[in-house]
This record gives C-alpha cells, sequence and structure tokens, in this order.
C-alpha cells in the first residue's frame, strides 16, 4: 500500500458547525454523568471519519479516554465482534488490570491469554455474559475518565456486533459514555440488516441521530479551495464543488484529476455499487444515464424492450441500492414518475462506460420519442431542446437543426440569454452539414446569426458577440435590404462599443445612419442617433455626443406619440440618449442634473425592457457618485445593478461586467474588502477570456493588500501570457504588481511594472489620468531606493522628480470625467508630492503626509492608514520629543485598527516593524488581530519550525510537500518583513504570534 497521504489529509475542517455542536453537547453531557449514543448517518465520502477525527481530538483534549473501533467489508467472512475487539486491545494496553478483571473478554481478545487457560466453563459462557462484561468494564473505566467509544462503519458490522450494540445502548445511564456509531445510509437497501437495529435504536431516549449531509455551496467551495491551495482558478473552484454535490471524497478526487471527466479512480467506485445489482438493473441505468441525470417512467419504458414487472423490478433493485431515487410524489408506479441518479457524477460514470453504438442507439430512442412525429408531451418547456440533445448525439442532423432552432427561440421567449446561445451556435454549426437548411429550420442564417450575437455579448464572450455581430452584417449585405443591413450595423456598432472600440463604431453606425436616409420614422433610427452618441462621447467628443443624443430624443419622443409600432424600441433609445447626456452635464460641471438625467433614462429602461441600457444607468450612477467621493452610495448602485444583471441572466454582458468589476474596485477602495473578494469570485460562469481577465485584474488589489503575495505574483503572469490590451487591466496589473513588489521590497520591479503599464496606457490616451496613481507608486519606489541607499540619492531623487513631473502632468492635461479632477485624482496628488519628500528627505514630509492623511478622506481607508504609518515615519525621523512621538503613536494606533480591520497583514507587520524599531507602545490587544495575519495552514508551518523542524520534518508531520512548506513559509516571510525563517520566528515571538508556552 502506497504511504502518499491523501490529498485532503492535514486541510481544517470546513463546515460541520451544527454537526460539531451537537457531538460536543454529548461529549459535556457524558462527561457530566449523562451517558448517550450518537449515530451518524451519511453517504460514501461525505465526510463522517473526519467529524469522528475532529470530534476524537476534541474528546481527548477533555480528557476523554477514547477507544476505537472499526468494522470491514469481508463479505460473507464475517469476524465476531470485530469492532468491539479492537477497540478492547487500545483498553487492554492502557489497562490491562480492568481486562484482566473480566474473564469473558478474553474471548474478544485472542492472544492475551492462550487458550488451553482457559476453563471449560469460561468457553461455554454465553453470550450475555460477554455483553455485561464489556458493558462492566466500560463502566469502570468511565469512572475513572468519560470515555468515547468510536464504532465505525457499523454498516458491515457483523451480527454479534450488531446485537451488542443494541445491549450497550439500552443500558446507558449515569456512566460517563459516550458510544458514537457511524455507518452509510446509502449502503442501506431494504433487506439490510442494519434497518431493523436502527429502527430500534432510535426510539432508546440516550441514542440521538446526526444524518450528516452534503457540504452547502459555500462550504464545498472552500474545501476545494483548500484542497487546492492555490493551484485552481475560482472558476474551477466553483465548478469542481459543483460538481461534487457536496461530497468530500468526490471533491478530493476531482481537484486530483487533470481532465473534465470523472477520475478513473473515481468510476471504479461509483461503478462498483453497480455490480450488486441484476443484469435487468443494470441495463435499466444505462438507458437512464442516456436521458439524463433524470428519466420518466413512461420513457424508459419506451425504450427498453421489457416487460412491466421486469422493468419494475429492475428499478427496484436500482432505487434500493441507491443508485436511484424516486423524486418526491409517492413510490407507486404511473406515468408521469421520475427517478434521478443520487449524485450527478454516478450518472456521468454509467454514461461514460456505455459502448458507442449502445449510446447512439438509445440516444435515437429517445429523439423518436421526442420528435414532432410521435405524439405526446413534446410541448413540453425543455422538451425541444432534450430532442435537440438526443438528435445530434443519434447523428440526425436534420432534426437537431430544427429542434435547436426551436429550443434556442424557447430560450428567448424565457429569458434565457445563456440556453439562447448555445442553442443558436449549435444551429449554425449545423448550418452548412444540412441541406435547404433555411427551409429544415425556419428562420434565416442571419436570424440564428443575430441571436448568437446578442447572447454572446449577454453571457460574458464580448469578442464573440462582436465576431458574430460582424458575420450578421455581411449576411445581410448579400441579400441586398439596406434597413436590414442598417439594423444589424447598429448593433455591431453597440458590441464594437462593449469592446471599448471608439473609432470603428462610429464609422459602423455612420453607415447605418445613411441606410436609414429615406426610411421612415422608427425606434431603429431613434437608436441609430443614440448609439451615434455614444460612440462620439468614447472618442470624448462632447458637442457630437449631445447633438446625436438630442436627435436620438427627437425621434423617439415622436415615435411614441405617434404610437408606431417600434414603441418599446424608442422608449430604449430615449434613455440611451438620456445616460449619453448625462455624461456631457457632468463634463460640464452640473453634477446634480446628470444625476436627474440618469433616473428618468433608469425608469424609461425599465419600462422599455432593454436590460442593456437599464444596467448602464446603474453603472454611470455609480461612477458619478464614486467621483464625487461618495463611496457608500456608489458601491450600493453598483450592487444593486449587479443584483438587476445576475437577476436577469445578463451578469457577463457588456454592463453586467462593467457593474461587477466597478462593485469589486469601489468595495475595495470603501474598505469592504471581504465584499470585494465575494463580488470577485468567478464561480463556474463560462466566460470569455475577456471577461474573466477584466474581473481577475480587480482582484488584485485586495489580494495584495492582504499579503497573498504568491497568488498575485501567479495571477499577473498568466493575465500577462494573454497579451491584455485593454487600459484597465494594464492599470490594475501596473498598479497591483507594483504594490506587491513594493512590499516584497523589490522597488526595481516596481519601476519596470509601472514603466510597462504606462507605456500600455500611451496607446489608449497620451494623459492617462490613472497616470497619477501610477507615478506616485513610481515616486513611492524611488524614495525606498533612497532611503534604503540601494540607489545613489541622488540618482533616486532624480528619478522621483521625474515621475513627480509626469504626474503633474498627467492631472493637467489628462480628460477628468467631470468639470475638475475627482477626489481620488486629487488624493494621489498629494501622494506624489509626499512620496517626493520622503524621497528627498525633506523637513516637511510630516506635513505633507498630513495632506494625503486628509486627501483620502473621502473613504479610501487603506490607503489612509497607509499614509498614517509614513506621516508617523517621518515624524520619527525628524523630531524625537515627548510630544511628537506621542503624534507618532497615535498614527500608528490608527493605522493599526484599520489595517487590522480590514485584515491587511502586510500593513499591520510594517506598523507594528515601525513601532517596535522606534520604541513606540501601541498598547491594546496584541496577539488575536496579529494572528489573523497568518492563515491556520501558515501558523502551523510556522509553529513546527519556531520548535526546530526542518522543512521535511514539517512536510511529514502536516502531509504536505517539502516545496509546499517552503511556499508557506515564503509567505510568512513576506507578511512579517522577514528576511529568513530564523528572524520570521523571531518575529513572531515577539509580536505574540506563537504560543509562548509552547514547545
Amino acid at each position: 500500500m502506497s504511504d502518499v497521504p491523501r490529498l485532503g489529509v492535514g486541510i481544517p475542517l470546513v463546515g460541520r458547525h451544527e454537526e460539531l455542536r451537537a457531538l460536543g453537547a454529548a461529549l459535556d453531557a457524558a462527561a457530566a454523568g449523562s451517558a448517550g449514543a450518537v449515530l451518524l448517518a451519511g453517504e460514501a465520502g461525505v465526510g463522517k471519519t473526519r467529524l469522528i477525527a475532529e470530534t476524537v481530538a476534541r474528546a481527548q483534549g477533555a480528557g476523554f479516554a477514547v477507544l476505537t473501533g472499526r468494522c470491514l467489508d469481508t463479505g460473507e467472512a464475517t469476524l465476531p465482534y470485530l469492532p468491539f475487539t479492537e477497540a478492547l486491545r487500545g483498553l487492554a494496553a492502557d489497562r490491562p488490570d480492568l481486562v484482566d478483571a473480566h474473564p469473558p473478554l478474553h474471548r474478544l481478545l485472542p492472544g492475551s491469554r492462550p487458550r488451553e487457560e482457559i476453563s471449560a466453563g469460561e468457553r461455554d459462557l454465553g453470550q450475555l455474559r460477554v455483553f455485561d462484561a464489556v458493558l462492566s468494564v466500560l463502566d469502570q473505566r468511565s469512572a475513572d475518565d468519560p470515555v468515547l467509544l468510536v464504532l465505525e462503519d457499523v454498516h458491515w458490522a457483523d451480527t454479534s456486533s450488531r446485537d451488542l450494540l443494541v445491549f450497550l445502548a439500552s443500558r446507558l445511564g449515569t456512566q460517563r459514555l459516550l458510544v458514537l456509531v457511524s455507518y452509510r445510509g446509502d449502503d442501506l437497501h431494504r433487506r439490510h440488516p442494519l434497518r431493523p437495529l436502527l429502527a430500534e435504536l432510535v426510539r432508546l431516549p440516550a441514542v440521538a441521530r446526526v444524518d450528516l449531509a452534503a457540504l452547502a455551496v459555500a462550504d464545498a467551495e472552500a474545501l476545494v479551495r483548500e484542497l487546492a491551495d492555490g493551484a485552481l482558478d475560482d472558476r474551477s473552484i466553483a465548478r469542481i464543488a459543483r460538481r461534487s454535490e457536496g461530497n468530500a471524497f468526490f471533491a478530493e478526487e476531482l481537484v486530483s484529476a487533470s481532465d473534465e471527466g470523472v477520475p478513473d479512480g473515481l468510476v471504479e467506485v461509483l461503478l462498483a455499487r453497480l455490480d450488486r445489482l441484476t443484469p435487468d438493473a443494470r441495463r435499466v441505468l444505462r438507458a437512464a444515464s442516456v436521458a439524463g441525470r433524470r428519466v420518466r417512467h413512461d420513457r424508459l419504458a419506451a425504450v427498453l424492450d421489457m416487460g412491466v414487472d421486469e422493468l419494475e423490478t429492475a428499478l427496484r433493485s436500482a432505487v434500493a441500492h441507491h443508485i436511484l431515487v424516486p423524486e418526491p410524489g409517492g413510490r407507486s408506479v404511473t406515468a408521469s414518475d421520475t427517478y434521478v441518479f443520487r449524485h450527478a457524477l454516478l450518472h456521468e460514470a454509467v454514461y461514460q462506460d456505455l459502448l458507442p453504438g449502445e449510446r447512439s442507439r438509445l440516444h435515437a430512442a429517445f429523439a423518436a420519442l421526442l420528435s414532432p412525429d410521435c405524439p405526446g408531451d413534446r410541448e413540453e418547456p425543455g422538451a425541444v431542446a432534450e430532442l435537440a440533445r438526443h438528435a445530434l448525439a443519434a447523428h440526425d442532423l436534420p432534426l437537431a437543426l430544427s429542434a435547436s432552432v426551436r429550443a434556442a427561440d424557447e430560450a428567448d421567449r424565457r429569458g434565457g440569454p445563456a440556453e439562447v446561445m448555445l442553442h443558436a451556435e449549435r444551429a449554425l454549426s449545423l448550418w452548412p452539414a444540412v441541406p435547404d437548411a433555411e427551409t429544415v429550420a425556419g428562420v434565416t442564417e442571419i436570424t440564428i446569426t443575430r441571436w448568437a450575437a446578442w447572447a454572446a455579448a449577454a453571457t460574458g464572450d464580448p469578442d464573440r458577440g462582436v465576431a458574430l455581430a460582424g458575420r450578421a452584417v455581411e449576411l445581410a449585405d448579400r441579400e441586398a435590404d439596406p434597413l436590414q443591413s442598417a439594423d444589424l450595423r447598429v448593433r455591431y456598432a453597440l458590441r464594437l462599443l462593449e469592446m471599448g472600440e471608439g473609432e470603428e463604431p462610429r464609422r459602423v453606425v455612420a453607415e447605418a445612419l445613411a441606410g436609414y436616409a429615406d426610411a421612415p420614422l422608427s425606434g431603429d433610427l431613434a437608436w441609430a442617433h443614440a448609439v451615434a452618441a455614444r460612440s462620439a462621447m468614447r472618442l470624448d467628443d462632447i458637442a457630437e455626443a449631445g447633438s446625436r443624443a438630442y436627435a436620438a430624443l427627437q425621434v423617439a419622443r415622436e415615435v411614441v406619440e405617434r404610437g408606431l409600432d417600434s414603441h418599446d424600441d424608442a422608449v430604449a433609445a430615449q434613455a440611451d440618449a438620456l445616460v449619453t447626456l448625462s455624461v456631457c452635464e457632468e463634463a460640464l460641471g452640473r453634477d446634480e442634473a446628470a444625476r436627474s438625467r440618469l433616473a428618468e433614462a433608469k425608469e424609461l429602461a425599465r419600462t422599455s425592457g432593454n436590460l442593456g441600457v437599464e444596467l448602464r444607468t446603474f453603472f454611470n450612477t455609480g461612477i458619478s457618485l464614486l467621483d464625487a467621493g461618495r463611496l457608500g452610495e456608489a458601491v450600493a448602485e453598483f450592487a444593486a445593478g449587479e443584483e438587476r444583471a445576475v437577476a436577469t441572466g445578463t451578469t457577463w454582458s457588456g454592463y453586467g461586467l462593467e457593474l461587477r468589476v466597478a462593485h469589486v474596485l469601489a468595495a475595495h477602495m470603501r474598505g469592504d474588502w471581504d465584499d470585494a473578494e465575494r463580488s470577485a469570485r468567478m464561480g463556474a460562469a463560462a466566460v470569455s477570456q475577456t471577461v474573466a481577465t477584466r474581473v481577475a485584474a480587480a482582484a488584485l488589489l485586495t489580494a495584495v493588500g492582504r499579503g497573498r503575495f504568491d497568488a498575485v505574483e501567479r495571477r499577473i503572469a498568466e493575465l500577462l501570457a494573454g497579451r491584455p490590451t485593454d487600459d484597465q487591466v494594464l492599470l490594475l496589473i501596473g498598479q497591483a504588481g507594483a504594490e506587491s513588489a513594493l512590499w516584497r521590497g523589490e522597488p526595481q520591479q516596481a519601476l519596470e511594472r509601472i514603466a510597462a503599464a504606462r507605456e500600455g496606457l500611451l496607446a489608449w490616451e497620451p494623459h492617462h489620468l490613472a497616470g497619477i496613481m501610477l507615478c506616485a507608486l513610481g515616486v513611492a519606489a524611488y524614495a525606498d531606493l533612497a532611503t534604503t541607499g540601494a540607489l545613489a540619492h541622488a540618482d533616486a531623487v532624480r528619478g522621483a522628480e521625474e515621475l513627480a513631473a509626469a504626474g503633474r502632468e498627467a492631472a493637467a492635461k489628462g480628460t477628468p470625467r467631470g468639470a475638475h479632477l475627482g477626489v481620488e485624482g486629487l488624493a494621489w496628488l498629494a501622494r506624489i508630492e509626499a512620496e517626493l519628500a520622503r524621497a528627498r528627505g525633506d523637513a516637511d514630509a510630516p506635513a505633507r503626509w498630513a495632506e494625503v492623511v486628509v486627501a483620502f478622506g473621502y473613504g479610501d481607508g487603506y490607503r489612509q492608514a497607509l499614509a498614517r504609518r509614513r506621516r508617523a515615519e517621518a515624524l520619527l525621523a525628524v523630531d524625537v520629543s515627548t510630544d511628537v512621538r506621542a503624534e507618532a503613536a497615535a498614527e500608528l494606533r490608527c493605522a493599526l485598527a484599520a489595517a487590522t480591520g480590514l485584515g491587511a497583514g502586510p500593513l499591520v507587520a510594517a506598523v507594528r516593524e515601525l513601532a517596535d524599531r522606534a520604541g513606540v507602545a501601541l498598547g491594546g490587544g496584541r496577539e488575536e488581530p496579529v494572528r489573523h495575519v497568518l492563515t491556520p495552514r501558515e501558523h502551523a508551518v510556522l509553529e513546527l519550525v519556531a520548535g526546530g523542524r526542518t522543512n521535511r520534518q514539517v512536510g511529514a508531520e502536516l502531509f504536505i510537500s517539502e516545496k509546499t512548506v517552503s511556499v508557506h513559509l515564503s509567505r510568512v516571510m513576506a507578511k512579517l518583513g522577514a528576511a529568513s525563517r530564523t528572524e520570521a520566528v523571531s518575529l513572531a515571538w515577539s509580536r505574540g504570534l506563537l504560543d509562548t508556552t509552547g514547545s
């Protein structure tokens, strides 16, 4: 047997709070002299053993004597009292005197005495005397210390052990004893011998039952995140958690797998359950797997050539062995009865095990049931989507095409853009392979392409949306229909705008307006003007944007007044034009007028049913509030827009994505870092690289602030490998990369990253306002080089002055959203001057940093805390008088409180390091806040290192690799600001990270 530890060993227990509370209460009751038994039930792999291990650890910590016995799957070769034999061996080793005082126990301990020494009378002892001896020895042992008797996997227990368990449970009273029994509920078929025993036990007053259900979604994701240990992104974590359905063992297997299928080892475990079934039952399960995870009884009967009795017997067997589960509604067999595979991975394993020919034949049979020529329930919701899947798997391409088109139409009517995308893309892929496709489909290729373009943009694939929208224009141009071509050009321009384009959308929408030259008034024409206004705004042409927006309003209002057919489109165009006008108002300094227009636009957009415009109103309102420094209101607006996007299935549409990213960044600025991290989690969303990159980049700032430098550096490398061109992504990589480098003591790397980001932003704007922030961080890097002596002081000051000048130029020549530079830009400008004073060593540095503290006072508590730390440092450098030291200490306390509340580990460590170095007493509780700087795994590694263990010894003790130990140590050293493991331990001792009573 391999001695390689399982993947999940050594990680914290995830979830199970209620179960632990129940078991803890049972332990407390036992310790107080109220004996009890707990039946712990759960399916295989759900985490029973881990929960028992946690309970055992708690019991040992409370002074319990723990006796453990395990049942084995020995088939017919059962050994009487096997779990009790194991448990009593432990007792005999601990207290041989107690065991020797009860001769009947020697029957359970072969080898404890030679058989010839056992008297004939002892050999003839009945089972009752053995039972009495077990109860007596447990009673006596519990008189000294409370006892926890653990019996694991009793679904495999022998008859004698089951009888002894009932005997013990029925005689529990004032002993200080808890009996903890585990079993697999999913293994208990109808005739399993444990079933009647459980029914008898649960009626006893001292017996409680704890059902261990699957982990909740959040807990399953937390488990996968622990198992992956930084090796998986959020999307992969959510996907694996979803597939595991809360089963810990399945999660471990899926994390260790390298592909999307079910791992071979797990397939073998799952399919082993089928070996106990009859051939007919296995045949039924194979057919059921083709139907999907759920299958109706009547459909199974229709595709299988089996008699009624044979089918029902086979289904009964599959249900009894917990392979299939009847959906609620009773167990009687009717035409509408539905069966569900107990676990999705079980369904996948059975389906993967099918032979190719068998799979095609069964899919064809199900397709025949759902085809238009077959009477029945094919018009039920989802039936055409199911038909499309079966037809494609059965290689019936014409049927697959027609069903896919109908499924896309149904999904559109139900407001499901993701499903529209799935079915429309499938139809487009089948189109060239089906003769006379338009007749078969019942719609044109342009129509399907338009559906697909909208759905792609709405579900997180803007690149695909642009490509499809462009393809729709090409197809329309071949048809020589000017109005259709103009309409599709407007849609194409919208897709281009979502991708951040400027010149190309303006050209495309100009062509569309030319196509409408002789057309009557319509909502489409209003939209053309509205999109033209957006395009002009993207190019900062305020005059053109305002003119086009007013034209859109005029056309839209006339369409509404005349009651023309395109009423809703006109109202949506009117709302969109109002949003563009609000941006024009802000550029002129009329902020309240701008927000008034946005409020009107939001109401119109909701009335028209146009989600894209409605989300645009949320986004622009939030940005307006953010620019004014009203962070709380901005975060609330972004969150509300995000909720609306989620509720309508447009989470990853153009403005759905903008809202998500803005929410992450605004929450970070406001100090709601937990909220920022939650919002940045992608989950299992199937989005394009463009979308994933934007969200991942937004998450970097909080990760840096919390000291997750290894993860940040990995993510930056991944993002750069994708050669990003989006200005916001370039900016965030530059900012987070520079801050990470500064915290890690690599100012030269910070300068390189800042230079790369500034160069990338030049392609967007010669005086990008983000340059202010980048230059501030660059001046900080030069200040670090100057103060550490890593660069000649004159050279460092010269570099700092050059970047300071570049930052001032960006502020002077850049184009702000409003009439003046916003509060954030002004705050970063103040930091430029303070960092420059630090680089020069100016005497007015404390005053400069005080200005930064005030400037970030609009709500960015983290940046303000950073400034307080620098101001304290500057105060201590220029004056050591009592009053100044008191002022510096006050700044450090404020900074420490803010950093601790945020979980900003590096800043906490930096503040404490400065206080220790200057001999400033911060006061207050140190240990608990500081302890939270490190993760539980990092803390465990640090404790073992402090105890003198090598990396290899630490790895062996925690069941992790030596390389992983090194990674954790690197993180600890970075958080503590230590240059070596020895220094890390020393700093940990001084800062209360290590228990002074430990080894």
